[in-house]
């Protein structure tokens, strides 16, 4: 998509937000909106409201953003970077791509609306752009609330191969959570499938979803609190979070689960050890716990 989109309306008395909501059917009217609002949207060469009422003729100038000041900043998230790959140290509450599908195949969509890792890795390696690369080389995906481990692509062979690694699950990950409740057991196995029932848009433990299974080890016990290193042998949506829930022991700050309000969820994805894509050596990608974990972990420590 171009920077610029000059169109000229023809009708009669159609609202701006309603004509650019069907001009450009991918994105939603409340970020049409904002696009107007900002000034970014001219009539005949003037800033207008979502309200104007178009006539015939008018001339309409949408001005895309190329950037975002906010999209800046993933150097600071990288922990290992190669001409193949990156790993990063994703922040707690970052989403890791918009939820309209129509950045797949129109990247420069990711600077609309609200900031995503999609649209800091546009910002900060545009050659993913240019190099076509699908979903601009994200192979996986954690919780908007999760921090930690994640890889990239930065070539589409590396794409193909970490990709085929996630889904064999030829990839070990390791993440730490702080559970409510103090735990009984030292570790275990939870086999449990999960999955979305018909109409229910929360994912939860179900015999009749798909086979799930995490393994868990404690690290240390807290008042009313367990620190917990979990190994998830599979990869479905929320797993751990739905897991920690089914065992009597939600994670600490997972309101959809079962647990009370926190400043964040307590779920951090450590360790992620795998190939390279390219050279096939193995090697493991590390997190190390982000501050504001760390404070909670030692405050509970504490009591």
């Amino acid at each position: 998509m171009a920077d610029k989109e000059l169109l000229q309306y023809s009708g009669i008395g159609q609202r701006l937000d309603a004509y650019l909501a069907y001009e450009f059917p991918e994105y939603s009217r409340e970020i049409l909106k904002g696009i107007i609002k900002e000034g970014r949207v001219l009539v005949n060469g003037q800033a207008a409201k979502p309200s104007l009422l178009l006539e015939e003729g008018d001339k309409v100038e949408v001005s895309w953003a190329a950037h975002k000041k906010e999209a800046s900043g993933l150097e600071k998230l990288v922990i290992f970077e190669d001409k193949s790959m990156l790993a990063i140290n994703k922040p707690s509450g970052l989403l890791v791509h918009p939820l309209s599908p129509i950045w797949e195949s129109n990247p420069r969509a990711v600077f609309e609306g609200e900031n995503t890792l999609a649209a800091m890795i546009l910002a900060a390696r545009p050659e993913t752009e240019k190099q076509r690369l699908p979903r601009l080389g994200i192979v996986h995906r954690l919780d908007r609330e999760t921090s930690g481990v994640m890889l990239l692509a930065k070539t589409l062979k590396a794409q193909e191969e970490l990709t085929r690694q996630f889904h064999d699950g030829e990839v070990s990950k390791t993440y730490v959570c702080i559970a409510v409740g103090e735990m009984k057991e030292e570790k275990g196995i939870i086999e449990v499938p999960i999955g979305r029932l018909s109409g229910d848009k929360k994912i939860k433990a179900s015999p009749i979803g798909r086979i799930s299974v995490t393994e868990y080890k404690v690290l240390k016990r807290l008042k009313g609190y367990t620190y917990v290193e979990l190994y998830p042998k599979t990869g479905r949506t929320n797993q751990l979070r739905v897991h920690m829930s089914w065992l009597g022991y939600p994670v600490m700050g997972d309101t959809l689960y079962g647990a009370k309000q926190e400043a964040r969820l307590m779920l951090h994805s450590r360790m992620a050890v795998f190939k390279h894509p390219i050279t096939r050596r193995k090697m493991a990608m590390e997190a190390p716990l982000p501050p504001d974990f760390k404070a909670i972990l030692q405050k509970l420590g504490k009591k």
